[in-house]
Order: structure tokens, then sequence, then C-alpha cells
């Protein structure tokens, strides 16, 4: 048996849970005395805190993210062999925080006395059986100061007799747990006393559907789900607040981290069992993202149900503002190309390359012969500035490199600038074929994006018998992308000087466009913030951002193409936004990133160029408005200051 109470500092890290539980026994009462209390917060708190899952792990391995600062929200046994468990935690921290411990193992006695010594409560009780002695697992926290509460527990009761405990103590079960018996079901149950703060309605019901479940949840949140038998239920509730929070049924692990991750939710609720031989999980899940995290998301509804998506806002110099999947990998397409100058730049700046040394890049060579009539083709000029080609791979149709048609223009005015302003795959190509994959990757990990990398050729996916360069996804995330721009804001790469203002010389961008929805938004904003039109009009022209794009169509990674499509849309950037302060105008940058990754609609390619796929434009339409509300607060604050 192990139990702890360490805490220390780590970042997040996801997993796994699961369930058995069966337990036996006569009933035992503890009470601790009542007292000034909150709500527990593993069930019911929507502070945002770091949060983790495991789903079988030994004791060592618990303790391990334990000691990380994690502490035990749900425990549930796994197998009695090692033994193993899945485990849900959050950051043992803030409104979190507990002086707690966790055992197995225990007999009743065993649970009692170790309740009496650390003046604790339970919040989790599982029972199960090794070589025919009934034992438990436990979680427990000290039940004094904000954490106290009347509380107590029961083993070997009937639904009849957990109704019967909660009336006579005028209280309300947080955790049940059935197991067999030989006269029949019994259940082990933690009341706590239904006053003050945790003063509540509740329900509870036995073996029920979902669809039973659904039926009874309106003004109603589930704190508590067990599986019985096939896709039916033990559940409790109680009166729903404001907050937002969600269950599911049926969900794959990585159908359920997925659902957590696009939700900005964590899990405090979770039950594993096995489904047709696969490892299936009911869950309950509860808001962990900030207010206006929470707004945006709200705001988004289902439009973009069918793909991975996110949006992240960040003061340079300081705290984040908005992040929805911000550590989420995703496909990036040209959204990457920004490494790729930082890097070309990194190199003119500690080299002897200039910005005007020579850099040879290719054309396809078979584009004229499948398009001969088509008027917008033509050969490159001389300086390298065409764009009518600027979205072919540079790979020949056999997946080879291009050893042809090759053209030699200056590293920065001509490669950098087409390859970022025009987004120019041929420039790209030159700028990696110069430096290579290895090279920009070691900037890449220097600049600390740590979950991002460059697998391919920007525009390129063929699987040719020897090709050079096998199909693989490039990753970035938000937060990654966001590093990047904030380190070439503050200097941190470029420096403060010619290197820096090339690098947002070469970008899109400027000052925002007086006409265009970010526009109109502050508009908006400034007329219900009091500001004259004068007024208005120059906090316009003082907003300037730069940003880099990227848009794939793909075959879906599985099932039919042409229909079904697959897309990807991607920016990441930085915006400037005029503050007043000590008299003055200041401007305060914030870089920023949204995405949404493989997108799959029923409809050709042609069919979303043409715009009648009513799908994709529902989804354009939601990428539109979260472009324009992931700034709202930001003008706003920047605007409160006029």
């Amino acid at each position: 048996m192990i139990g702890s109470t360490r805490r220390s500092n780590m970042a997040i890290v996801m997993a796994l849970v699961a369930l058995v539980s069966v337990s036996m026994g006569p009933a035992q009462a503890a009470k601790a005395q009542g007292g000034a209390a909150v709500e527990d917060p593993e069930r019911n708190s929507t502070a945002v805190t770091p949060w983790g899952w495991h789903t079988g792990a030994t004791p060592a391995q618990i303790n391990a993210f334990v000691n990380q600062g994690y502490r035990i929200i749900d425990l549930e046994l796994r197998s009695t062999s090692g033994p193993r468990f899945a485990v849900a935690y959050v950051r043992d921290s803030g409104v979190y925080d507990r002086t707690w411990w966790w055992y197995f193992g225990l007999t009743q006695s065993g649970v009692s006395s170790r309740l009496s010594t650390h003046n604790a409560r339970l919040i989790d009780i599982e029972t199960y059986v090794v070589n025919g002695s009934r034992r438990y697992a436990a979680v427990m926290v000290r039940n004094t100061g904000a954490a106290q509460k009347a509380w107590q527990w029961w083993l070997g009761q009937t639904i009849q007799g957990i109704s019967d405990k909660a009336n006579a103590f005028n209280g309300r079960p947080i955790d049940i747990d059935r197991y067999s018996t030989g006269a029949g079901d019994r259940f082990a149950v933690i009341l706590i006393k239904n006053t003050g703060v945790d003063a509540k309605s509740w329900w509870h019901y036995y073996n029920v559907t979902p669809a039973q479940i659904a039926d009874d949840l309106s003004g109603r949140r589930l704190i508590d789900i067990e599986r019985v038998g096939s896709n039916r239920y033990d559940v409790v509730m109680q009166a729903a607040g404001s907050e937002h929070w969600w269950w599911y049924y049926g969900q794959s692990t990585s159908a359920l981290a997925n659902k957590a991750s696009q939700l900005g939710a964590r899990i405090y609720k979770i039950e594993p069992y096995s489904s047709s031989g696969n490892l299936r999980f009911a869950a309950l899940l509860i808001n962990d993202v900030n207010a206006e995290t929470t707004r945006i998301r709200n705001l988004m509804g289902n439009d973009l149900s069918s793909g991975s998506w996110g949006f992240y806002v960040k003061r340079v110099g300081g705290s984040v503002v908005v992040s929805l999947q911000g550590d989420t990998r995703f496909e990036p397409a040209s959204a990457i190309k920004a490494a790729h100058a930082v890097h070309a730049l990194k190199r003119v700046k500690d080299t002897s390359l200039t910005l005007t040394s020579n850099v040879t890049w290719y054309a396809h060579p078979s584009y004229s012969a499948r398009y001969p009539s088509d008027p917008e083709y033509k050969e490159p000029d001389s300086d390298g500035d065409d764009t009518s080609d600027k979205d072919v791979c540079a790979y020949a149709n056999d997946g080879h490199l291009l050893t042809g048609a090759t053209y030699s223009d200056d590293i920065g005015p001509v490669l950098i600038k087409n390859m970022l302003e025009q987004s120019d795959n041929r420039a790209t190509d030159g700028i990696l074929r110069r430096f290579g994959f290895n090279a920009i990757n070691a900037t890449i990990d220097a600049i600390g994006m740590s979950r991002s990398h460059l697998w391919h050729r920007i525009g390129c996916r063929s699987n040719a018998v020897g090709q050079v360069q096998p199909w693989r996804h490039n990753v970035l995330t938000l937060r990654d992308i966001a590093k990047l721009y904030e380190r070439v804001q503050n200097g941190g790469l470029l420096g403060t000087g010619t290197y820096r203002d090339k690098f947002w010389e070469y970008m899109p961008g400027g000052v925002i466009d007086d006409s265009g929805p970010l526009a109109d938004m502050i508009v908006d904003e400034a007329n219900d913030a009091g500001l004259s039109v004068s007024e208005r009009d120059q906090f316009l022209a003082r907003v300037k951002s730069y940003a880099k794009g990227g848009s794939y169509g793909l075959c879906p990674d599985s099932g039919p193409c042409n229909p079904s499509t697959s897309h990807v849309r991607t920016v990441g950037g930085i915006i400037y936004l005029p503050f007043k302060a000590r008299g003055g105008i200041v401007s305060r940058a914030y870089v920023f990133g949204r995405f949404l990754d493989h997108f799959e609609v029923d409809c050709t390619f042609a069919q979303v160029d043409a715009g009648s796929c009513p799908a994709w434009e529902t989804a354009s339409d939601a990428l539109q408005t979260l472009a324009v509300e992931t700034f709202r607060k930001v003008v706003r604050d920047a605007l409160a200051t006029w």
C-alpha cells in the first residue's frame, strides 16, 4: 500500500483511466465535524488547471506523476496483477490544493484507521477481491479548513439503503460503487452533508441506459457514473449551475482524448469497459479554459465539428489571452514557411551569406506540357517574381527531385520574399535545398518549438516508389508558432535591426484593411467605448498585423476521395494595438495563431473551390468569425485606455 502528498510543478500530461469495483462487508460509518468549507473542486471547479490521466499505471508510475505536483481525483482498479490502476488527476495547487493520501490493498479496518490517523475524509473508494479477501483502494483528503465537511461512508448498502442513509443524515452521495455478494448486489457509498455550499438537489439512478440518463439531465449534472452491464449505468446527479460540462460513452482512448482537447475540458470521472473486445470509456468532463476562450469556443458551435481546430493569442512578453488546443499538433501547410524564413535570415545574419547571395530554385518542367493553352501559365521571369506556378510541388512526377529548369536569385529580396509574401512553393524548395531539413529543424528546436517538425516539402504529397522524400505530415502547434513570432519581435532570433525588419518586410501584412472584418469589429467596439470618430480613426490607423497562412486540399487519410475531400487552413502571426499610456500612444504586440485541420466534407475539390459546398461554406464563415473574435478582448483592452 502506498500513499503520497508530495507537490511540485510539471507541465500537463495526458494518459487514461478505468474502473473495476467489487466490495462487501458490514456497514461502517465515519463522521467528521462540519465547518466552513467550499465545494469539492475536483468535481465542481472550472478554475483552469493542468490535469492528467492514466490508463493502467503501476503504483510507482502513479507516485512518480503525483510527485510532479498532481493529486488523484478518480482512482479505478484495472488489474489486481501488479496491481494497475486507471487514474484522473488535477494539479495540486490553487483552489485544488489539498493535503491528501491514496492507498490500495487495505482492509476495511485499514481504511478506518488511516481516516482516523489523518483526520481525513474519503473522496473516492473502490473495492476488489484478492485471493478471496476483500480489499479497498481509497483516496482521502484532510478534513480541515476549506476542505472540511460533515460526511459518512457506508458499505454493503442496497439501493434503498443508500436513500435511507442519505435521508437520515440529510446528505447526498458523491461516489457509489456496485459489487456482487452472495445476497445480491450491494454498494459502497460516500455521503456529504447536503447543507451550506454543498446544498443541492440530487438524484441517483441504477441500471439505466444512456437514453434514460439523457432524459433526466435537464437542469442536472452527472457527478458519478459506473457501468454495470451492456450499455447500462449507475449514476449520481446534482443540480447543475452555470458550468459547462459534458458526458460521453462508447469512446475509444483517442476519441476521448481528442474530445477533451477540442472542448478545452478536463476529465473528472472516467469509466472504462470492454466492448466487443475493445477498450471503451464513459466519462464526465468539465470546462478547463478561461472565460474568453469559453465564449469563443461556444460561439463556434458545431460549425467546425468534422475537423480539429484551435486558436491562440498571447501578449509578447506577457500572458496567454486565449488558448484552445494551443499544444495540439496539426498539419500547418504553408504557415510553417515562417520557420524556413527565420532559419535563412539567421544564416545571413550569422555567416558570410548576404541578402543578395544567390540561391538556386527549380520550375516544374511538365507544367507547360500539361497546360499548353493556359493563358495564365508562363515560365518564371528572370527575377523569379512570377507567381502563376507558385503552388506547384517542386518534384518531378515520379517523386524525385527536379534536376532541370533551374533559376538563381537573391536569397532575401526574391526567395524569402516570394516564399512569404506569395507563398511560393518553388522559392520555399530553393531555401530548403540550400539549407536542408536537418538545419531548419535544428532552428525549430532551438526556438523551443518542441512539438513541431518539418517532414515534407510544402505542396508535395507523393508516394512514388524510389522517391527521395516519403510523405509525412509536417507538424506545428499554435504555442510553437507563437514562440517564433514572439522571439522575432523581442529580438531573440534576428536581433532588433536589419534582419528583424526584413522578416516583417517580407511577411504579408501591415496596417489593416479599414474595410475588412477586423476593422468592422474595431469600429463597433470603439463606438461602444465612446470614442469619437477622430479617435477611432487614429486607433485604426495604428493597428498593424503580419501573418503567414497556409491551406491544403487533401484526400482523406482513409475512405474515398473527391468526394470526399479534406481541408487544412492555418495562420500564425503578430498584431500591434495602440494603447494610451503616460499621455502618449504605445504599440503593444500580441502573437497569435489559428488552425483547422483535416476538415472533411462530402464534396469535390471543384465544389469547394467554386463555393458550392454548403458544409465548407459554413466552416469558412466560422473561420472568418474566429479570425475576428480571437482579438475582441485585446481590442477592448486597448480601447479602454483611450
